[in-house]
């Protein structure tokens, strides 16, 4: 008796095709890019107050920084990265969009781990001017290099016991220390005989 055939079943490819900006092709996007190179944020209203300041807050730092706020649900997720990617290639520095399906980024300035280590960080059910100031503030915030603090420990346990080699030593030739035994051992002096 033969074995049946084995059939693997293969995910279908994505079924919008086409360019990556078909995907989003709803989006007025030379309109966008007007308005993120004038104030830096295309929002609602509602919601530009805060994103504005944050901008400027940002170019104070010496970061360029564009918001968009889209109410439109994308699917999957990775579209508003796409869509940062996009704009960053128009802007520069650093792109936040965010809409209802998720979030998306694309820097220059900062790289994808600072990026993704902010957006993960973002609390549930953020406002988008919130979620942007998270990011914002994780990706500029100093971060440990790990690396250096490991040398600096190394270097600090080489000199102690460098110093503590010394002074062993001068504690033996100045006559304080343990006197050697002509076998080359330590000998304690203090040590009372057995009896």
């Amino acid at each position: 008796m033969s074995p049946e055939p084995v059939v693997f079943t293969v995910a279908s490819p994505d079924p919008v095709g086409g360019r990556p900006a078909d995907k989003w092709s709803s989006l007025d996007m030379p309109a966008i890019i007007k308005q993120l190179t004038a104030t830096g944020v295309s929002a609602p209203d509602d919601q530009s107050g805060e994103l504005t300041a944050l901008v400027k807050e940002a170019k104070a730092d010496g970061h360029d920084l564009f918001v968009l706020v889209t109410d439109q649900h994308f699917s999957p997720f990775t579209v508003y990265r796409d869509i940062a990617q996009e704009l960053q290639q128009t802007t520069g520095g650093t792109v936040l969009v965010f809409g209802p399906g998720g979030m998306g980024t694309a820097s220059t300035d900062f790289s994808r781990v600072e990026l993704e280590d902010g957006t993960s960080e973002v609390h549930a059910g953020a406002s988008a001017p919130q979620a942007a100031r998270e990011i914002y503030e994780k990706a500029v915030d100093p971060n440990v290099n790990w690396t250096l603090v490991t040398i600096a420990l190394i270097v600090v346990v080489v000199i102690g016991a460098v110093i503590a080699r010394v002074r062993g030593r001068a504690s033996v030739d100045d006559g304080t220390g343990p006197k050697p035994a002509a076998d080359g051992t330590d000998v304690d002096n203090d040590a009372t005989p057995a009896t």
